[in-house]
């Protein structure tokens, strides 16, 4: 059955609300295998520990040209974007923004191999960071095609090995928070494009979860945590909101 204005808003409800449907969630750590403590003698892997950075929100933004360089739109989290220090990461599909928000904490208050990882990678340039952070998608509930087509979720993939990236940060200062945005041009990959038309196909019957990771390759980066992570639950695409046609200058 349809719901009179059903278009939602952004950003999206958080599980259970909306009956489960077009929301997102924060998912269960341990579904994400990661290298353990002592992955550079046994190449071990073991479940992450909790994601560091905690999510704030995710939109879907319904657009025919996704845009870059998404923070810089007043819409985004619902306008609350500025309110903390913010990692973004910032899917452009050929019909979407696909935008998910998370709290960056103060680099005291994170695990020390997570702020050894994190301040490399504010700090590297582009050939670093491109060579440094990793996607595991892992479809938690989801036809068998899909299933396929994702992988089964234990091997995370170097997102600038086969995609394009583009880096959009700025520092804190006294009187503005940090905004550290991470563009995935998803539309440059033939492969990529594939697969999200078979995910596209089936996103109503879909529970899919997101992790990313810096990779760790030192002993005192290990063991690799989870940076953060976030899950949708049943998206429909068309109670999704418009990208609103309103950039500031410049």
């Amino acid at each position: 059955f349809t719901v009179e204005s059903s278009t939602l808003s952004s950003p999206l409800p958080l599980f259970p609300a909306n009956r489960g449907i077009t929301c997102w969630s924060k998912p269960d750590h341990n579904i994400f295998m990661v290298r353990s403590a002592s992955y550079l003698k046994d190449r071990i892997k073991s479940p992450s520990s909790p994601a560091v950075f905690q999510c704030r929100g995710v939109d879907v933004w319904i657009t025919d040209n996704a845009e870059r360089n998404i923070a810089r739109h007043p819409s985004v989290l619902g306008g609350k974007l500025d309110e903390e220090d913010t990692f973004i990461v910032n899917f452009l599909l050929p019909f979407s923004n696909f935008v998910a928000y998370f709290t960056v904490p103060p680099i005291e208050e994170m695990p020390a191999n997570v702020a050894n990882v994190w301040s490399k990678f504010v700090k590297g340039d582009q050939q670093y960071r491109d060579g440094k952070l990793k996607l595991l998608p892992v479809v938690v509930d989801g036809p068998w095609i899909v299933k396929k087509a994702v992988g089964p979720g234990t091997s995370p993939a170097m997102i600038g090995r086969d995609l394009p990236l583009q880096y959009y940060f700025t520092e804190p200062t006294a009187t503005k928070k940090g905004v550290y945005e991470v563009d995935v041009l998803v539309t440059a990959s033939r492969i990529a494009r594939g697969i999200l038309n078979v995910v596209k196909g089936h996103t109503k019957s879909l529970t899919i979860a997101f992790a990313f990771i810096i990779e760790a390759s030192e002993e005192a980066q290990l063991p690799e945590t989870v940076l953060c992570a976030f899950q949708v639950h049943s998206l429909h695409l068309e109670d999704c909101p418009n990208l609103p046609d309103c950039y500031p200058d410049g």
